[in-house]
């Protein structure tokens, strides 16, 4: 006897039996209770997600025997017409393929064959699968019969591209989309099935079996049938990972450490050992983007969410490796990964490609963005251009970037770029700013064809100079902006440190939550200085990017009301408890600030500028008050 395969043996037989589709279910249940029949269906979804089967689940309930006086909600399997119709031989139940039947002629036979009474069924029922196959002509002729059939016909139509179905036939029929049905609701089948064929397997093989089916049980009864062809009587997941050629989570798990860590290295040589066992590199990168999906939901949803299904590795584990990134460093990576598949399609480097993108994602953090570039160009701070949302830098000013086109994007190179606030250019930072303001020439190299005016040749180092004293003498001053915080005693390292953290936390509680791991030990040398733990290291790679540096570093000035640089310290021999100030002592002469426990809370000091009193005058009760004789005065 021919083998029957797991996809058409437990096939679901009734309404309860569908998986993952229980909405449509049950509403067809209750109009088939209720008398509410319509004449015309149209079934969407993509493949393997029930459309079929729940057609002919509907044509046995209408003309199941079992029913004296009429359809039934549960058909009962056993009578003729309900066997018939799980073999596809029903004479009443017409199954069409509009892939093979396409054309005017075909849907011109069906109208002429639908006039005539079903042979021993109440209903003729017809059932067109991919009805979106059809002709323009044969939809057209298929309009009148399917708005007004005979009382004796249904028409049940299914599709997996509902938007090719003219709108005329859509207007024609009670439309139900079926859903993609839940990696676990898979998984909880196949265990059943598993059961009933005396096959052991472990959850985790099961799960991964029924993601790689992506939502389709079809896809997946396919794979485990594949799987059990083998004659193993117990499944694992290693098995399954080695026979649909995916990499191990594991690994997958190694690499992200590594690229979190900055290691290239370690990166390069893992992701040659999961190349090298036959994973190609489109696959190899579809796993690894779910596996910075993972990441980037634990970032930012928490271990809580039910958001993340990962086998073989614990939640635990996955939300310690997503404190390595922040989510948009990992939104960032997963955008350039995806580009990435695309390019190695039609390119024939695409290890070099994928070479190249990985390193670059675990140099992040030496790369600066065009704001930072664009700044040092034009001799102004990173803000001011960010504020200026990246307006055109004068070429003659910056011959360096003369050729930069934004429209440009590429991956795995040393340029990547992003628009607006989500998207950013990234290129390599160099290892100490550059002044390339050479003047209002063009450079300062004679032209073509003629030589020096100055009689000997002056070296670079001479021209920038100059240049660079000219911009000095010309570059306007700026004033500076004045800030309604009454500027606070540097020696007092508590009341500073929470004043800045209350600042930050404007800018959002992660950020606030990095800076309130680490000691605040004051300001040396014109820096203030942070120091972290061992284990909180992976907090000062964070930090360190330039638009948070900057930010705090932005902060600290503006409750300080001075300008001051800032450096972070890790300290190798000991941990470091939160939020304790401790004492330092810089080079000799430096000054030495006291060690002072933490000191609670203090509001905010308010300097009572004429900018804020005009502003407090706006206010109408203010306003009422000082009409009647009073004033505003600071009380301290």
């Amino acid at each position: 006897m021919a083998y029957t395969v797991l996809a058409r043996r437990y096939r679901s037989g009734t309404f309860d039996e569908v998986i993952g589709q229980n909405h449509i279910a049950q509403t067809l249940k209750k109009a088939i209770s209720s008398g509410r029949i319509a004449h015309a269906y149209l079934f969407c979804g993509t493949r393997g997600t029930g459309k079929t089967s729940t057609a002919r689940i509907l044509a046995k309930a209408l003309n199941c025997l079992a029913g004296v006086d009429g359809p039934v909600t549960e058909p009962c399997g056993k009578c003729s017409s309900c066997l018939g119709v799980a073999r596809g031989d029903d004479i009443d139940v017409i199954e069409i393929d509009a892939a093979s039947n396409t054309g005017v002629d075909n849907i011109r036979e069906l109208i002429e064959n639908s006039q005539y009474r079903p042979a021993r069924s109440r209903f003729k029922v017809y059932i067109i699968d991919e009805v979106h196959m059809l002709s323009k002509n044969a939809f057209n002729a298929l309009l009148k019969i399917l708005e007004e059939p005979p009382s004796h016909v249904k028409f049940i139509l299914a599709t997996t591209e509902p938007e090719k179905v003219l709108a005329t036939i859509l207007s024609r029929c009670q439309r139900y989309d079926f859903r993609n049905i839940p990696t676990r609701e898979i998984a909880a089948h196949l265990a059943g099935i598993c059961k009933q064929e005396q096959i052991e397997a472990d959850e985790d093989a099961l799960f991964l079996v029924a993601k790689a089916g992506a939502g389709s049980m079809r896809d997946s009864l396919s794979l485990l049938d594949r799987l059990l062809s083998l004659g193993e009587k117990h499944l694992t997941a290693d098995m399954i990972e080695n026979l649909l050629g995916l990499p191990k989570s594991q690994l997958l798990f190694d690499l992200s450490a590594a690229i979190g860590q900055g290691d290239v290295n370690g990166t390069l040589t893992r992701t040659d050992a999961m190349i090298q066992s036959g994973l190609s590199v489109d696959a190899f990168l579809a796993s690894f983007i779910d596996h910075l999906r993972n990441l980037l939901v634990l970032c930012a949803c928490g271990i809580e969410s039910n958001l993340v299904e990962v086998p073989g590795l614990s939640l635990t584990e996955l939300a310690g490796q997503a404190k390595l990134f922040d989510a948009v460093t990992l939104a960032q990576d997963i955008a350039i990964l995806e580009e990435l598949r695309r390019q190695v399609r039609q390119s024939n480097a695409g290890r070099a490609l994928l070479d190249a993108t990985l390193v670059r994602l675990a140099l992040a953090e030496q790369f600066s963005s065009v704001a930072d570039l664009m700044a040092r160009v034009n001799g102004s701070p990173a803000t001011a251009v960010q504020k200026k949302k990246f307006e055109p830098v004068n070429q003659a000013a910056a011959p360096a970037v003369r050729n930069f086109k934004p429209e440009t994007e590429a991956v795995g190179l040393s340029v990547a770029v992003k628009s607006d606030s989500s998207r950013g250019v990234t290129v390599p930072t160099p290892a100490a700013p550059m002044d390339l303001d050479l003047g209002d020439d063009d450079d300062a190299l004679p032209s073509v064809g003629k030589v020096w005016d100055e009689g000997p040749t002056r070296s670079l180092a001479a021209i920038m100079a100059e240049s660079k004293q000219k911009a000095q003498a010309t570059a306007p001053i700026m004033p500076p902006t004045p800030s309604n915080l009454e500027p606070m005693d540097p020696t007092n390292l508590p009341a500073t440190y929470q004043a800045m953290l209350r600042l930050i936390a404007k800018h959002g509680p992660s950020l606030e939550g990095l800076l309130s791991q680490g000691q605040f030990l004051g300001v040396v040398e014109g820096r203030a200085v942070i120091r972290y733990g061992k284990s909180q290291e992976h907090a000062v790679r964070i930090l360190e990017k330039h638009s948070k540096k900057d930010l705090i570093i932005s902060t600290l000035s503006e409750v300080l009301n001075q300008k001051v640089g800032l450096k972070f310290e890790v300290d190798e021999a000991q941990e470091v408890a939160p939020a304790v100030v401790a004492e330092v002592v810089s080079k000799p002469g430096a000054a030495r600030v006291a060690a002072t426990a933490p000191e609670a809370p203090a509001a905010p000091l308010i300097r009572l500028t004429p900018e804020l009193r005009a502003e407090l005058e706006l206010d109408p009760l203010i306003r009422s008050l000082i009409d009647l004789g009073g004033s505003i005065v600071k009380v301290e």
